[in-house]
């Protein structure tokens, strides 16, 4: 019998996270303010799913929107959490996060990294922190324009798992980060590009409990991963890039350490949890 609709792995991931929002939204109705904005929001995304799923157009658009859908909606779902979490989860877990790292490290990981707390390398830091939201890009680009399809559902499906395990996490422990609230021995020594990037991400990102995990490192190392089945040497490539990305969440006070060990857990946790759904169809 000839199915009527084509529902993948990553579909089931993503559907889960819109209905758990609406979910979410209506447990906490009274203290969200945009609840109704919410609800119609995510409902209006699950039924676009829904129209993609059992649509049998394979034109050019169709095609693309059958798989970039995750993405396109994505920026919409990041900057949503700023109406849910504050109102959810009014007191921030800084100060455990804070205890959490002294514990571990005996000091903040950013006193570590003085070394570098100079207006260039801050520079640097600042270019190579926003590759983060560039490399699982260029990923779901090179598969789709290479029609390796297989691989671009499994990478989809790693990479939303690890998108919204971390989102559930700044939910479940809200942090504004080291940045506002320890005070070091000394300020970032800015320089002009990393002012420019600093301004504009704080201008446009509206959430700012966003620390843990460290989103960050769980999608660049997991996007890593996913480049080496493909290709070892990209892989090879992209990895310093990954390392210095991760020195940056650090030395530029975005994230604590245990941010960034659970960013590592999770990437590690999406990667080998795609393995197992996508083993027989991948052979890698």
């Amino acid at each position: 019998m000839h199915k009527s609709y084509d529902l993948k792995p990553f579909d089931i991931v993503n559907l889960l996270y819109y209905f758990f929002i609406i979910g979410l939204v209506f447990v906490f109705f009274n203290q969200i303010p945009y609840a109704l904005f919410l609800i119609f929001s995510y409902t209006f995304i699950v039924v676009i799913v829904f129209w993609i799923v059992f649509k049998h157009d394979k034109g050019y658009f169709s095609s693309i929107l059958r798989y970039f859908y995750p993405i396109i909606f994505l920026g919409f779902i990041f900057e949503s959490l700023a109406w849910i979490i504050p109102f959810i989860q009014p007191k921030n877990k800084d100060m455990y996060l804070a205890k959490l790292d002294n514990a571990i490290f005996s000091k903040p990981v950013a006193d570590y990294l003085l070394i570098f707390n100079k207006p260039i390398f801050n520079d640097i830091f600042a270019v190579f922190y926003t590759f983060y939201y560039f490399l699982p890009l260029i990923l779901l680009y090179y598969l789709y324009k290479k029609q390796k399809l297989v691989y671009l559902e499994y990478s989809l499906f790693a990479l939303s798992i690890a998108y919204y395990i971390s989102y559930i996490g700044y939910m479940l422990v809200p942090a504004i980060g080291p940045r506002y609230s320890i005070v070091y021995s000394e300020p970032i020594h800015a320089g002009a590009i990393y002012s420019f990037i600093y301004a504009f991400l704080d201008r446009f990102e509206h959430i700012k409990q966003d620390c843990f995990p460290s989103g960050h490192v769980a999608i660049s190392v997991l996007t890593n991963m996913i480049i080496f089945d493909i290709n070892k040497k990209a892989g090879y490539l992209i990895m310093p890039l990954v390392i210095i990305l991760i020195l940056a969440t650090l030395a530029l006070r975005y994230h604590y350490g245990v941010d960034d060990m659970a960013g590592l857990i999770l990437a590690f946790f999406s990667y080998f949890v795609s393995k197992i759904i996508y083993k027989k169809r991948l052979y890698v």
